[in-house]
């Protein structure tokens, strides 16, 4: 047998359900129609030897793992971009501030 705050609650969460289910649930639609196409503004052309190999980048030139170079006097290393992985991207590290970290 129900008691008198029990009804009560029954009949608020009944309430709560029926108001809920009248909120619209259709989600936002967006159009791309009048969107204007962007096209690139960097494009990659490897040739088939360098594809299977992990790079670095510079002014339309790969480099390998290890490679440094200079640029306006600050030299840049090719290195692993994440340590735990051993077939992972490269990046360029400034040779400089790895310096003064192991100090």
């Amino acid at each position: 047998m129900m008691d008198g705050r029990s009804i009560k609650s029954f009949v608020i969460s009944g309430l709560v359900m029926m108001f809920l289910s009248l909120l619209p649930t259709q989600a936002k639609t967006y159009s791309i129609a009048n969107t204007p196409e962007i096209e690139p503004s960097i494009e990659f052309n490897l040739d088939g030897k360098a594809t299977n190999q992990r790079l670095c980048f510079y002014e339309d030139k790969a480099y390998s793992l290890g490679a440094i170079i200079a640029i306006d006097g600050v030299k840049l290393e090719c290195v692993v971009e994440n340590r735990i992985e051993t077939n992972g991207r490269l990046m360029w590290k400034n040779l400089s501030s790895s310096m003064s970290e192991k100090r």
